[in-house]
């Protein structure tokens, strides 16, 4: 099962890097913004979340800044390059937590009887279903509480 599933991850990602997604090949592409700082720390019921994929997704849908959160909860984001922050605006922010562990590089444990738990609600996993919108300043501090309920 966890060989069928990486296995077909692998194959959309080079799809998706093999069908043109490069600059230049979409003539509605977006001009790169100015960033500015982005991190903070993600909690669910006033406790840490670590591990999680952090993705915060702007309102109108043309752009996204990503990152990971540490055993600590805390992380930082990515639009462009390395930690470099996101553009000032409203995001939607989804996060989620993968239950697969490797236990060597490039190979994962085996899936538990009965799948991975996700140790915070799937609501948050879908820029669809997620209630929760920062606002990323254009001056002054984002360090941000990202609060799961």
């Amino acid at each position: 099962m966890i060989r069928t599933v990486l296995s077909l991850v692998l194959a959309c990602g080079l799809i998706a890097t093999g069908s043109g997604c490069g600059k230049g090949d979409n003539p509605e592409t977006i001009p790169k913004q100015p960033t500015v700082p982005v991190s903070g720390i993600l909690t669910y019921q006033g406790k840490a979340v670590g591990g999680a994929s952090i993705t915060f997704f702007s309102l109108d849908g043309k752009i996204s800044a990503r990152g990971s959160s540490d055993a600590a909860g805390i992380f930082t984001l990515s639009t462009y390059g390395s930690n470099d922050g996101a553009p000032p605006g409203k995001y939607k922010v989804v996060a989620a937590v993968s239950g697969a562990k490797e236990i060597e590089p490039g190979v994962l444990a085996p899936e538990p009887e009965g799948g991975f738990k996700s140790p915070i609600p799937t609501k948050y996993a879908s820029v669809n279903s997620t209630d929760i919108v920062v606002d990323v300043k254009e001056n002054g501090k984002n360090e941000l509480t990202i609060e799961l309920k």
